[in-house]
């Protein structure tokens, strides 16, 4: 069921990149997660250090399209592992493209290295074609299904001291149109610089 919805707008990368810049601290991907200690970048340097995340993401049975839920209030039909992977960038200064421009070039690295059942896997024939890292902040993601869908990730909640964050996953047409049937939410562990490197599928 393909929905509008009003309140989960606030979480769609398709139309909040321009919030996320202007809502993320100065700097704080680098000293926040220790990028330079995990060997991702030199002294000073501004770069967010690559990630692995591996993610239990469950399938929202309750979602009320009514009003704005705490993730706590949550129930779920399923649970499914996901991982995906990050690689390291730049902190960005500028801001990003809007939604109905252009995006900029994705990193291939970029990619899901585990669904085991395929949650994703409408959008697998195609590669990330929308990434805005912000992390620790926050990370939109987009993936084409089709010429008019997206599987739409968003990242955020990270937590540096127990090493994890929240996703969030769906398949999207536009900023305000989400599948109700496929909402996946739920927390991963997360790795930084050498400790998330994986080998890349030949």
């Amino acid at each position: 069921m393909i929905f509008k919805l009003g309140a989960i707008a606030a979480v769609s990368a398709l139309g909040l990149s321009l919030y996320a810049f202007q809502s993320a601290p100065d700097a704080r991907p680098v000293e926040a997660q220790g990028a330079a200690s995990a060997g991702t970048a030199s002294q000073g340097a501004k770069i967010i250090p690559a990630r692995l995340l591996d993610c239990t993401l469950g399938r929202i049975s309750n979602f009320d399209t009514q009003r704005e839920q705490d993730p706590s209030e949550y129930t779920y039909s399923s649970r499914h592992k996901f991982s995906l992977f990050l690689p390291e960038t730049p902190v960005r200064t500028t801001p990003p493209p809007e939604a109905t421009e252009r995006p900029e070039p994705v990193n291939p690295q970029t990619r899901i290295v585990a669904d085991p059942d395929g949650i994703a896997r409408d959008a697998e024939a195609h590669a990330f074609d929308r990434v805005v890292d912000f992390w620790p902040q926050r990370v939109e993601m987009t993936k084409p299904i089709s010429n008019i869908a997206v599987k739409l990730v968003i990242i955020d909640g990270v937590d540096p001291s127990q090493s994890s964050a929240t996703m969030f996953l769906t398949s999207a047409n536009d900023a305000v149109t989400f599948d109700l049937k496929n909402l996946y939410y739920g927390r991963c562990s997360v790795k930084l610089g050498k400790q998330a490197l994986v080998p890349q599928a030949s």
